[in-house]
């Protein structure tokens, strides 16, 4: 950064920060056009009307809403948590819903998730109309965020995690800051963790094969005595010796090795071995929401680093040492087996690190609503795996014979396999939204929106070996362009006469368009029909027919490579295997049909039981889908992304997004969820009662269709049948409390499937987890306040993860048990307990 740019952007920032604002006198909400009257009216006793729009409401009308009670009641720390927690409510597919932030889009900025659910008055799920309304894809839901007028809160939270049976841990601090006065706001989060990695041996796993040592020994070809002079020093025979510590800087005798015969130094190499990494983390954000002119402005700044260090065992050699070597006292050849450096583990590392800032602006333009944004993100990722030691060159020096290579010390760090892998991307966006009303019809206003984005990404890979010689070295710099035309047609309007007949109907079209640089431009077309022939039935139909191609991340993420123990069901064996992921510039575009139909019954009129009815169909012709499990048919399918070795062992696998010929899925979905609790604020003058708030959600998934088509020469799988995919599968939600206190409990359930593989079956058992979530506040809790004022703004939270300690149960036809399907081999971490305590000042 140059120095005659820092006045500047120093001054704009000045310019975003909040300045102090005198506090509204009154809790009311919305804001209210008031008039001066004439001073003659003063006494006029016609009464006089004021009517006012809902602060913070959207443009569309919210299909459901969660006030205040209802939002304490869940317990959660921050809105990010929250929309986790409201997710069956929202969304039942999961995916992260559009954010509104009082009534207007967040565009990039995300430090709203950050923010304390205590800072919202109210949270609005708004109606499906409304993502075309606001330039989003049909079928994504938009969330409207109402902040209170006046709030501000600091506070500080402490996290410690562990898994219950042993051998990991972890832990969270961070601090938060939020202000809200009027249309200003800002907050500032910076948050540390850490988590302890889990060993192998921490768990009961079968014992590694092969031959550990931390010092390492000499021994004969094939066994037996190493060397008659040898025996005759120690006056018996000797078999295997330990290499002398005097070794490491000179040339040992025969008499140094006479002293270590028989005195080796075995150890468990489990202990030298990771089932999951140790992770640091480390993160800063900052938002800023001030009004500058006519138009609300927010900016975002944000930093953050992560790393990960694994142990994937303890890397030997043996090599042959031949009787004339200088550093050899034998009259025969013998074997070397040796570590690599004592106890040093073959290593698996990441750490990346970004920053990031974002710019978003709404307000009006010549009669149209505007929303506009710009990002810009830089990230460096740095990856290192070793395999092993390199053996081939260890002989190669040895049979050189030079004397500055000793066989018993310090060994070169280029003499290990490892790759390194370091990218670096930078990645510039923008965005803008218009929309206006064209014209009031009988049944409603007609609305026009019009969303176009740009991006820019470069990026930048390097690998070396261990060496730090360069193996491959590439940049690339991709440009996407993207645009949105949605129209939406009001047909009829309950209570209009000349059109409410039908209730409430409309129509909404959409045309959009993408663009990749060097490839021609992707067109696709939407159109949903919303029907509500009662305020109780809601009818819903879109379909969707558009061109994809690949994200930047799916082109061009950081190479990173791990190692996942997977069952190889060909050998019947668990094999640790090097699992390769990231962005795959191969990836070519395809082609998606999505059919939706789904309807809504609110029993008791209004949001407090809610029935939903849904079928969607899906047809991808040369789409883009993440790497599946490693099952037989998969294997079949893909076999040039897996690697096996002269024995025919699973060795790598190559795990990054694919390109498939066709695959179709259809499935049936219904859901029922139930709200009860008064959610209403209490009238002047009157003791606030906090009410209970009881919720539950039940959604149940079917599987009507699932057939992959890898090949058009190929005959396609039906995953359905023998490929241990379910066809069946339930979630529930449970939550019961009030401010202060408050339990959730969710489970998800998933029937058996089987699964072929040549002429073996296998029945695959998937587990019903169920995870439960505890908070109270003491000083809110029943009971006289008096000797509590030391617990006064404390939060005591419990979440336990996976209750019952379930885990997938895989068996033969006869009913054992596979080599590799243990418990602690399927899910080593098992059951895992949350305890947070939070401080409110």
């Amino acid at each position: 950064m140059t120095p005659a740019r820092l006045p500047a952007i120093l001054s704009f920032v000045l310019a975003m920060a909040p300045h102090p604002v005198a506090r509204a006198q009154t809790g009311k909400q919305g804001a209210v056009s008031q008039q001066t009257a004439p001073s003659g009216d003063l006494a006029s006793n016609e009464d006089i009307v004021v009517t006012a729009g809902r602060y913070g409401e959207a443009k569309v009308a919210a299909e459901s809403e969660f006030g205040e009670d209802e939002i304490a009641a869940q317990g959660t720390d921050n809105i990010q948590d929250l929309f986790a927690r409201l997710a069956p409510f929202i969304d039942g597919s999961g995916e992260e819903p559009v954010i509104l932030i009082n009534g207007k889009p967040a565009g990039f900025d995300r430090s709203i998730l950050f923010y304390p659910p205590e800072a919202l008055d109210r949270l609005a799920v708004l109606k499906p109309e409304a993502a075309a309304i606001y330039g989003e894809p049909a079928g994504k839901r938009v969330v409207n965020l109402v902040l209170k007028k006046n709030f501000s809160m600091l506070n500080a939270d402490a996290r410690i995690e562990f898994a219950t049976a042993g051998g990991q841990f972890g832990g969270t601090l961070s601090a938060m800051r939020t202000a809200i006065s009027g249309d200003t706001r800002w907050n500032a989060q910076a948050r540390i963790g850490s988590e302890s990695a889990l060993k192998k041996s921490a768990r009961d796993l079968p014992p590694r094969s092969g031959v550990f040592d931390e010092v390492g020994f000499i021994a004969a070809p094939g066994g037996g005595e190493i060397d008659p002079a040898l025996s005759a020093a120690t006056g018996r025979p000797v078999n295997a010796a330990a290499i002398p510590p005097g070794a490491l800087t000179a040339a040992p005798s025969l008499h140094h090795f006479a002293a270590a015969a028989d005195a080796l130094h075995p150890v468990d190499p489990d202990r030298f071995e990771t089932l999951r990494s140790a992770r640091r983390n480390a993160g800063f954000n900052l938002g800023i929401t001030r009004p500058i002119g006519d138009f609300s402005a927010a900016l975002n700044l944000n930093a953050s680093h992560s790393s990960s260090a694994g142990k994937r065992g303890l890397p030997m050699a043996s090599v042959v040492l031949p009787a004339s070597h200088p550093w050899s006292p034998f009259s025969n050849d013998v074997i070397l087996t040796r570590p690599f450096a004592g106890n040093r583990p073959l290593r698996i590392d990441n750490d990346s690190t970004s920053f990031g800032a974002s710019l978003t602006l709404n307000g009006t333009i010549g009669g149209w609503q505007a929303s506009l944004a710009a990002s810009y993100s830089h990230n460096r990722s740095h990856n290192l795996f070793e395999t092993g030691i390199d053996t081939a060159r260890v002989q190669q020096l040895i049979n050189a014979a030079d004397p500055s290579f000793n066989p018993f010390g310090r060994w070169n760090e280029g003499l290990m396999i490892a790759t390194r892998n370091r990218t670096i991307s930078d990645n510039l966006s923008g965005r803008i939204n218009i929309r206006k009303t064209l014209i009031d019809l009988p049944a409603g206003p007609l609305t026009w929106n019009l969303t176009a984005n740009t991006a820019r990404n470069s990026s930048r890979r390097r690998q070396r070996n261990a060496s730090g010689d360069e193996i491959t070295a590439d940049t690339i710099t991709r440009s996407q362009s993207s645009g949105q035309m949605s129209v939406s047609v009001p047909i009829s309007r309950s209570g209009e006469a000349a059109t409410g007949w039908l209730g409430d109907l409309s129509i909404d079209l959409t045309a959009k368009a993408q663009t990749m640089e060097r490839d021609r431009p992707q067109k696709g077309f939407g159109s949903t029909v919303i029907w509500s022939p009662q305020p109780a039935v809601q009818f819903r139909g879109s379909i969707d027919l558009a061109e994809n191609a690949p994200s930047f991340e799916q082109l061009d993420a950081p190479i990173v490579t791990t190692v996942h123990r997977v069952f190889d069901y060909a050998r019947q064996e668990i094999a640790e295997t090097i699992w390769v992921t990231g962005g795959n510039p191969d990836l070519k575009r395809g082609t998606r049909q999505s059919l939706s139909l789904n309807a809504t019954l609110r029993l008791l009129g209004d949001q407090r039981l809610t029935l939903s009815f849904g079928y969607n169909r899906t047809i991808a012709k040369g789409g883009l889908a993440s790497f599946p499990e490693l099952t037989p048919a998969i294997e079949t399918a893909f076999p040039e992304r897996i690697t096996r070795n002269a024995e025919g062992r699973l060795v790598a696998v190559d795990a990054r997004a694919i390109n498939i010929a066709r695959n179709t899925d259809a499935t049936l979905s219904s859901g029922l969820a139930l709200r009860l609790g008064e959610n209403q604020r209490p009238a002047r003058g009157t003791v606030a009662v906090d009410p209970l708030q009881f919720s539950i959600s039940v959604n149940h998934r079917m599987r009507l269709k699932s057939e992959l088509l890898t090949h058009r020469d190929l005959s396609a799988t039906n995953l359905l049948a023998g490929s241990g995919q379910s066809r069946h599968s339930v979630s529930v939600q449970i939550t019961a409390g009030k401010r202060g206190i408050g339990a959730t409990l969710n489970g998800n359930w998933s029937d058996p499937a089987n699964l072929s593989a040549g002429m073996n079956n296998f029945r695959l058992a998937p587990p019903m987890l169920f995870n439960l979530s505890l908070f109270a506040e003491p000083d809110r809790l029943p009971g006289k306040a008096d000797g509590r004022t030391g617990v006064k703004g404390f939060k005591l939270s419990l979440d336990i993860q996976n209750l019952f300690n379930g885990y997938r149960r895989v068996t033969r036809d006869d009913g054992s048990t596979p080599a590799g399907y243990s418990r602690d081999e399927i899910d080593p971490v098992g059951r895992t307990v949350k305890l947070s305590v939070r401080k409110r000042f």
